[in-house]
């Protein structure tokens, strides 16, 4: 009878081994720096691709007389942000709404060169006539035509050089569309790219000199 018992014995030890090496856990992989700058972009407020408010920012233009342009911003709300464009030309008031997922314009016409601004609650009520930036915000992420195809680039406006931009791009007919966003300071550079019968392309763009 000895041997029966010491075989069992054997066996509930072998038993309880496998157990103990089963329920083991098993790491989990780290992720890798791309993921994470994803996780965190997905994660940050779309309100922090504005300017601060009460700011204006001058814009730059090169390949067209109206590419140069300033920028004034003004907060109705967390929710509705205004901002006034002049190009020496024409003045546009727009008017941005910000939800979880994306920037939305819903605002856009010609003013004068003080015009009055509506309230948060008037804002609340437009249409969305644009989505302008929309999450997640992960390359290939597509929407209205634009597609991001950067969440990293680098980009150089000859006075600041920005780091982690969002880069996107739409393509219609032969013009190519290309708009960069900086965290806390929103558009810092926008590029038109048309292609003709020279070698060349014709190139118009717009890029950040100061915001103050």
């Amino acid at each position: 009878m000895r041997y029966p018992v010491l075989v069992l014995s054997v066996v509930f030890l072998l038993a309880g081994c496998r157990e103990e090496v089963q329920e083991e856990p098993v790491p989990a992989p780290t992720p890798s720096v791309e993921d994470k700058q994803a996780v965190e972009q997905d994660q940050t407020s779309l309100l922090s691709y504005f300017p601060p408010d009460g700011s204006v920012a001058s814009f730059q233009g090169e390949g067209n007389e109206f590419a140069s342009f300033t920028l004034k911003t003004t907060y109705l709300d967390t929710q509705h942000i205004v901002q006034i464009e002049d190009n020496g030309g024409v003045t546009l008031l727009k008017i941005y709404r910000i939800t979880d997922t994306s920037i939305d314009l819903v605002y856009r016409e010609p003013v004068d060169s003080n015009p009055s601004m509506p309230s948060a609650a008037e804002a609340a009520s437009y249409p969305v006539l644009e989505t302008v930036l929309q999450k997640p915000l992960q390359v290939g992420t597509s929407f209205q035509g634009w597609t991001i195809e950067s969440t990293t680039a680098t980009v150089d406006t000859g006075t600041t050089v920005y780091q982690d931009v969002i880069q996107l791009s739409r393509s219609e007919d032969q013009m190519t569309t290309t708009k960069y966003f900086a965290k806390d300071i929103g558009l810092i550079r926008k590029e038109d790219t048309m292609e003709t019968e020279q070698d060349e392309p014709f190139v118009v763009t717009s890029t950040l000199q100061k915001i103050e």
